[in-house]
This record gives C-alpha cells, structure tokens and sequence, in this order.
C-alpha cells in the first residue's frame, strides 16, 4: 500500500499539517542522537545496540514492521492531554523530509498497528490509495501513523530534525531536577552524534493535562520501586510503553 510521498506531503499541507513527529524514550532517544539518526526497533536490535523495551515489539515482529519507522502528524501528548506512553522525548521534523529522492513512497496506516488483527487485508490497515488518504485522513487523528518502508531502518536527523520536546515530571530526586538531568544528558548525546546546534524545549501542557499526576504516579508505584530499585531520577531514562 505504498503512496507517492510527496503527494501525501501536499495533502498534509492542505490539512494544516506542517510537522512530523517520533516519541520515544530517552534512553533511546540518547542512542538515537549519538548516531545522529532514528533507528527502526529491529536495526537498533541487529547492531546490537541498548533500547527501551516497548509494548508493540512483540506485535511489530509479528505484523513485519519491526524494521520500519515510525512518525506521526499530530503531537499525542498535547492532543490526548496525557502523557505519550512511547516517552517524554518528542522529535519534532519538518514536513519536506516527504520530498527527498530517497523516500519515494511512504504506507500510512488507517490504525494503531497495535489494533491490527491476525488475517485482516492489507486494506483494514493501510491507505491504498492518495485519494483515500485524502478523504479518510483528519488533522489530529493520531490512530493513523507514516511509516517509512524503505529506508534502510534510518532516517537522518539532519537537515529535517526542526527540535525536540521533552516533558518535565516536576520530580526531585536528593535535591536534583529529572528534568535538567534529562536535558544534560541528551545534548551529550546530540554533541557525541556531532550535532552542536539541537534545540530542546520543555512542553508546556495545555489546561487540564493528566501527564504530571501520570508521572508521579509511575515514579511513586510499587511496581517501579521493585523494577528499577532506588536510582529515582534515572527512571525518567525508561519511561516506555510498557511503564
């Protein structure tokens, strides 16, 4: 079900949409910004490389998508007013990375692949068509997710990476800030990566977001303390889908 990229590209723009997103967490995202790229799961896994385990891996390896990529044209965190349960760290693109020469084509799916069913056609999961797309698609339906197909498993952070946006959990741990620990550690990682100009940007959350009484109740659960042991403040490294 592949669709013309650019074609997808002026229907998104014709949408209001202007930028693509990646969530993750940040130990991941720390990996992500020492190679200086967005790794699909499975060339994260065949390099042999540490990442946060995720909910849909098992899923993924089942449906053959577990070396694809990922990217969403809404912001999940802001749109769900809660917090994104793929991680705290938002990779913010530009659109016209649906341009280049070496994406031709891109698969965007009318579903969370998570909501996929064994035996279902090709047609339940994807658009088939740019004139489907176009008459299916709605700004903010965050169900639906851009898949790159063929691209090797990686896609550049530059030219395309516009910023990131990081949570804050408003959580201390022995009197130092999470969150300007997490800040230090990914521009480390982006300066490991040779990138020396990134942008990160705390979110400000709209009225009414659940994502701070999300956090703390993660942060504080039983079940965390038993995983993760004392180390508090790195917790904030493996918030993932399965947290």
């Amino acid at each position: 079900m592949e669709l013309n990229s650019r074609e997808v590209l002026e229907v998104l723009k014709s949408k209001g949409i202007d930028t693509l997103h990646h969530a993750n967490t940040v130990q991941t995202s720390c990996l992500f910004l020492q190679h200086g790229r967005i790794l699909s799961r499975g060339t994260v896994e065949e390099r042999g490389l540490e990442q946060t385990a995720q909910k849909s891996d098992d899923l993924d390896k089942r449906f053959g998508i577990w070396n694809d990529l990922f990217l969403d044209s809404v912001d999940i965190h802001e749109r769900a007013k809660s917090r994104n349960f793929y991680g705290p760290v938002l990779f913010r693109f530009k659109l016209d990375l649906l341009s280049e020469d070496w994406l031709p084509s891109i698969w965007v799916t009318k579903k969370n692949p998570t909501e996929w069913q064994t035996g279902e056609p090709a047609t339940d999961r994807y658009y088939s068509s740019v004139e489907e797309f176009k008459s299916g698609y709605k700004k903010g339906d965050f169900g639906s997710m851009f898949m790159l197909r063929n691209a090797g498993g990686v896609l550049r952070l530059a030219p395309h990476l516009k910023d990131i946006l990081l949570d804050d959990p408003n959580w201390e741990y022995q009197d130092n800030d999470v969150y300007s620990q997490t800040v230090g550690a990914l521009l480390a990682s982006a300066w490991q990566g040779g990138i020396k100009d990134i942008d990160i940007h705390k979110r400000k959350c709209l009225s009414g977001c659940k994502c701070i009484g999300q956090y703390t109740d993660f942060l504080e659960s039983e079940e965390t303390k038993k995983k993760y042991g004392p180390r508090t403040a790195k917790l904030f490294f493996f918030m993932a889908a399965d947290s």
